[in-house]
């Protein structure tokens, strides 16, 4: 009985202090949530960030937004069937170019934050307890402008939530690379995707 009760306090000991048990403890729209209340919270407080200095924004968005998304998947999702034919070289280039796309994007994008407001969605539950769907509606400083969905598909991975693909009022950002990709790929296959 005393073995029993020393395994079950070390096992609540490491369980307790894993980091990856204690991520998949964070909900993923709590995880958007707080990323995005630290980007908005950079827009407004950090003068470099909301003057447009990109290389300040590249930063930000390498430490705060990049650790959160699985830029792998993202990258062999965009590519779609091609991916097969690549070489592992090939892929880790795409992979590192488009991640440097996404966040170059992501980062650009910060000026064009000021005044907005995000509002997170309570969360759908779903059938599978390792995929989310996160929504959530962005809200611009203008009146007459429409409020814009923006949904973040996520998956636990190695206890961590992480995006595989946003949905901005319904598009798919893996789908629209992929139309993009698709026509290179075709016209010059994968060496013309990436060079």
């Amino acid at each position: 009985m005393r073995l029993f009760k020393r395994l079950s306090v070390l096992w609540l000991l490491l369980a307790l202090g894993s980091p990856n048990l204690m991520a998949a403890d964070i909900k993923p729209d709590v995880l958007v949530k707080n990323t995005v209340d630290k980007i908005m919270h950079a827009i407004e407080t950090d003068m470099d960030i909301s003057a447009g200095d990109m290389a300040k924004s590249i930063e930000f968005v390498e430490a705060q937004v990049a650790p959160h998304f699985d830029f792998s998947r993202m990258a062999r999702l965009a590519v779609g069937r091609p991916w097969r034919q690549a070489t592992p070289e090939q892929r880790d280039v795409i992979i590192h170019e488009f991640r440097l796309l996404l966040i170059r994007s992501y980062a650009s994008a910060f000026t064009r934050f000021k005044g907005i407001k995000i509002e997170i969605l309570p969360l759908r539950p779903s059938e599978n307890p390792d995929w989310a769907l996160v929504e959530s509606v962005i809200k611009l400083p203008t009146a007459v402008a429409q409020p814009i969905s923006l949904n973040y598909d996520m998956e636990l991975i190695d206890g961590k939530w992480k995006v595989f693909d946003l949905q901005i009022d319904g598009a798919s950002l893996i789908i629209n690379n992929r139309n993009i990709f698709q026509r290179e790929i075709q016209s010059s296959g994968i060496d013309g995707l990436i060079y």
